[in-house]
């Protein structure tokens, strides 16, 4: 009787401690972690590193969004860092999303502590930084400290996914990510259009309807002169960029990885040209008395360039750029058509080439400030005689492109976009807003995530 008793006591108290490992252990999220070791410490470079969970990579199911109140509460994942070497060292720790995560991060929220510390913060909101693993989709810093020799750091991480922002996630996706840790010196920080490519989704650009008004907003991408070029259509909301001073919209990211911005806003008001009996002043620069010059919107730009841009220290990051002012064209019955019109009015086919000209004006203008083409514009979203109110170009005005469309009846006529987002020819002695374009050089870094809330922000220094 008694060995019974003693029996049916042991198996009760193996239950008992079996149902409390699952209840401890999966209050808060199934945790796996991968190749786990009794005591995981590794040594790289001058760093001898610690990882408490025995891994330097996360790997969690089943996750449950939580208030930041109890996100706090949570135990933390500690990094222990130790420098081996005989000079001071300053290290970054690193959070990188590894490309076989299937969660939103829109929640991820971290707390850090100890000798680096934050308050609650969102982790899309970090800077980005580009890792060399070609597993890694997402790469951002928690911070950077420098560690005397011989000198151990230590810091606290807690993550969990605020409920406030992301209420619900599905127990069948997965949150993969990795520490790592990287000496400054060796750290190379993405340029502007790898932090763009970092932090948008790219869409398959071939194919594209462009007489359609209704778009997927976001960042396409095609192929041009056998490289890639990548441009935003649509209402997109995530390509806001604030330099100079001033708002700018990402156009583009050129072939030659420059980015290509307009300003948000109108410059203010000018004619295309003083003069319109001649199909020469479609040209932003035509030939007079033997001389190039300019015509009247090319020097209002050049003049706002140099007032707002190059007399305020920003020239240095901006690209001399090919603006192109197609004049290329042909006649028919005494009417002159320039070879934007018959590929946007009638074909709707955007080219993101410059065809050659034998005109004596326009053509490939090399400059640091131009306008947009008509055919940017159908890219980002307009239509020829079409209204469209909801793409990223609109503005409740009229604004010129530098795209000549038609010469005749003693008239010369540009594309420009009207107060309702349509595509139409413009004579061009008319007063329309101008709204400048300028290319950012590809060596450029910046911070932000491209957001009206948190733009871009170029680093100048």
């Amino acid at each position: 009787m008694k060995k019974k008793y003693k029996r049916a006591l042991l198996a009760i108290s193996i239950m008992f401690l079996f149902v409390l490992g699952i209840s401890t252990g999966y209050g808060f999220w199934k945790s796996i972690k991968e190749g786990e070791v009794s005591d995981k410490s590794t040594t790289m470079n001058c760093f001898k590193v610690y990882y408490s969970n025995n891994n330097d990579f996360i790997s969690l199911t089943n996750i449950k969004p939580m208030l930041n109140e109890d996100g706090k509460e949570t135990t933390p994942y500690t990094i222990t860092i130790t420098n081996t070497c005989k000079e001071e060292k300053e290290i970054q720790i690193r959070m990188n999303i590894l490309d076989d995560n299937t969660i939103d991060l829109n929640g991820l929220t971290l707390l850090l502590s100890g000798n680096l510390e934050s308050g609650v913060i969102l982790y899309n909101s970090l800077k980005n930084t580009k890792s060399t693993n070609q597993l890694v989709k997402i790469s951002k810093s928690l911070g950077i400290m420098k560690v005397k020799s011989n000198e151990t750091v230590r810091t606290n991480i807690k993550l969990w996914f605020d409920e406030k922002r992301i209420n619900y996630l599905d127990p069948s996706t997965s949150f993969r990510a990795q520490f790592e840790i990287v000496d400054t010196k060796l750290s190379v920080k993405p340029n502007f259009a790898e932090t763009i490519l970092l932090n948008t989704e790219v869409l398959d650009g071939t194919g594209i309807n462009y007489g359609e008004v209704g778009i997927n907003p976001g960042l396409y991408k095609i192929t041009n002169n056998e490289s890639d070029y990548y441009f935003f259509r649509g209402a997109s909301t995530n390509n806001y960029v604030v330099f100079a001073d001033k708002t700018w919209r990402i156009v583009s990211i050129n072939n030659d990885q420059s980015i290509k911005l307009i300003l948000n806003d109108s410059a203010g008001r000018s004619q295309y040209s003083s003069y319109r009996n001649a199909m020469d002043y479609t040209g932003s620069k035509y030939v007079y008395n033997n001389s190039l010059v300019d015509n009247q919107n090319n020097k209002y730009l050049l003049q706002w360039y140099k007032t707002n841009i190059e007399d305020k220290g920003f020239d240095k990051i901006v690209e001399e750029s090919s603006f192109c002012n197609d004049t290329s064209n042909i006649v028919e019955n005494y009417h002159r058509y320039f070879s934007a019109y018959s590929r946007l009015v009638a074909a709707k086919a955007p080219s993101v080439s410059c065809n050659p000209t034998e005109e004596d004006f326009g053509g490939v203008i090399k400059q640091k400030v131009g306008l947009i083409t008509a055919d940017e514009v159908v890219m980002a979203g307009g239509v020829d005689g079409v209204n469209n109110t909801s793409y990223y170009l609109y503005q409740p005005y009229d604004f010129y492109t530098m795209t000549p469309a038609e010469y005749y009846g003693y008239n010369a006529y540009v594309f420009s976009v009207n107060g309702a987002g349509s595509i139409l020819k413009t004579t061009v002695t008319d007063t329309l807003h101008i709204r400048p374009v300028i290319n950012i050089n590809s060596s450029q870094t910046v911070n932000g995530l491209g957001t009206v809330d948190n733009p871009y922000t170029i680093e100048t220094n």
